[in-house]
């Protein structure tokens, strides 16, 4: 069955978008964003093998899925990428041109495969609660907390942290780099 064949390329795909993992990452969107990530790719590789997609379609269907899952709005094209990818791939798939679709994937950049864990086994993502609530760890600052978790009184720093104004509060601006 295509599907069968196409949903480990999303998985590969959508395993390498930093938007999609900075979302899931910074707990965008509802609690349980690992898992909704893995739902979204299941989503993703049906509506690519059950419709004649084009990028443009499924361009619009990813920032569908990230602004409504993960309440992520993304300004630097990923969307576009990604959707161009995943039509490339499946254009490949069924053609059943199978040892350039190897070649292609081969040359994508090697990453944790977290969406490919099954959804009963996944581990939920770090941040948990509220996604407004500045209180998660994020591995610096260890010291700051004390042995029950709680942040000590000792150590806290009560100067207002600096905020970029172009930024609305609760929001990460993903940007493209630019090549030299």
């Amino acid at each position: 069955m295509l599907y069968d064949d196409f949903k480990p390329i999303v998985d590969l795909v959508l395993n390498n978008w930093t938007a999609l993992q900075l979302a899931v990452e910074h707990g965008m969107g509802a609690p349980g964003g690992e898992k909704t990530a893995q739902l979204m790719s299941v989503y993703v590789a049906r509506y690519c093998v059950e419709n004649v997609a084009d990028v443009d379609d499924v361009t619009e269907l990813l920032e569908d899925l990230m602004d409504e899952e993960f309440e992520t709005v993304c300004h630097d094209n990923s969307p576009k990428e990604v959707a161009s990818l995943l039509v490339f791939f499946l254009t490949l798939l069924k053609e059943g041109r199978h040892e350039e679709l190897r070649s292609r994937i081969e040359q994508l950049p090697k990453c944790q495969k977290w969406l490919s864990v099954p959804i009963q086994e996944s581990v939920p993502p770090q941040c948990h609660g509220n996604p407004d609530d500045d209180t998660t760890s994020s591995g610096e600052d260890d010291d700051d907390e004390a042995v029950d978790g709680e942040p000590s009184s000792s150590n806290q720093n009560d100067a207002p942290e600096p905020m970029d104004e172009d930024v609305e509060p609760g929001w990460t601006v993903v940007r493209t780099r630019r090549r030299k």
